[in-house]
């Protein structure tokens, strides 16, 4: 099959347009892995940038004949509101498109709105409120300690060591701090101690599967204990301060259940018909939301999903023949 592959501009390589030289570059694995995956399952690979030129970039779609956009797109011309763009118009176009659509990855970039739809579900969510202005904004009702985050970032993005808070006056100067820094709205909420758990979870209606379990695992030494973007993102950060990914993970068994069964159930919540990973904190009995990212890491070399046991490609090929299918 003729294969699309989306991507951010700011990825485009010109010396190696389709990434077939290898090895990858850091900021641009997943793209580079995504590519060879395609190709070694037998597809004909052609990549082209999302720019904020959408006729051209529609016209260059159409010239590969796709059979098939694998969607890469994470943000156009540098605005991360903006990746539903090129979904909707190839829904208008009738070329099927892999992961979310352009109403999940609105409800999943919404931190606010994506725990009202789970907690809705009946998964439990942190204890929040949403602050556009820090004149006016009302704090008291915050649980501390807490942690204050852009409100419409994903994958832990604009979450950093200083968004942890354990005092009043500390969470207004953060929030003033951060409203400088990111602009609003801003999501402030209760911060959940205990273990960072990430949930790897395919599928659409009545086939969605749980595809691994991984914990973000932080030392007792650790200045922080949760998921910041570096904590993420960053292997020698992880590595010189001792955190690291464990996966598989071991949970109690019933733990175990009750995060898988808070996972699907988010990920139906979320009207999530691809592919994502579901974030919680377990706190003793306690399993809590935090985020679901659509459309997530898609590295060979993500830690955050347990690709050596599910299979890579097997995942890609799955992937695909969602995309095909819907």
């Amino acid at each position: 099959m003729r294969a699309v592959v989306l991507i951010d501009e700011t990825l485009y390589d010109v010396e190696d347009p389709h990434f077939l030289k290898g090895p990858p570059k850091r900021e641009s694995e997943a793209e580079f892995f995504v590519c060879e995956s395609l190709r070694t399952l037998g597809h004909e690979v052609t990549v082209v940038p999302a720019t904020p030129d959408v006729i051209a970039t529609i016209q260059n779609i159409q010239a590969a004949r796709p059979d098939f956009v694998f969607n890469l797109v994470e943000e156009i011309g540098g605005h991360r509101a903006y990746d539903t763009v090129f979904v909707q118009i190839l829904e208008v176009l009738n070329i099927p498109y892999t992961g979310a659509s352009p109403e999940t990855l609105t409800l999943t970039r919404n931190k606010h709105l994506s725990k009202l739809m789970v907690a809705e579900a009946g998964v439990e969510v942190p204890k929040g409120i949403i602050v556009h202005d820090a004149k006016t904004a009302s704090l008291r009702d915050v649980p501390l300690p807490a942690i204050v985050k852009p409100l419409g970032l994903d994958a832990s993005e604009g979450v950093t060591a200083r968004s942890y808070v354990s005092s009043a006056d500390a969470l207004q100067r953060r929030v003033s701090e951060f409203l400088r820094e990111f602009g609003g709205p801003l999501i402030c909420e209760e911060y959940v101690p205990g273990r960072e758990i990430i949930v790897t979870v395919s599928g659409a209606n009545e086939n969605v599967t749980v595809d691994s379990l991984c914990e973000l695992a932080f030392p007792e030494t650790s200045r922080i204990k949760f998921a910041t973007a570096r904590a993420k993102f960053d292997a020698k950060y992880r590595e010189s301060v001792g955190i690291y990914y464990r996966t598989p993970t071991q949970l109690d068994p019933p733990i175990e259940t009750r995060v898988v069964h808070a996972a699907r159930t988010a990920y139906e919540a979320l009207r999530i018909n691809a592919y994502a990973k579901v974030e919680f904190r377990v706190d003793g009995d306690r399993v809590v939301f935090i985020e679901a990212n659509a459309n997530s890491q898609m590295s060979r070399r993500a830690r955050s999903t347990d690709f050596a046991s599910i299979g890579y490609d097997r995942f890609v090929e799955k992937i695909v023949k969602l995309a095909l299918a819907r």
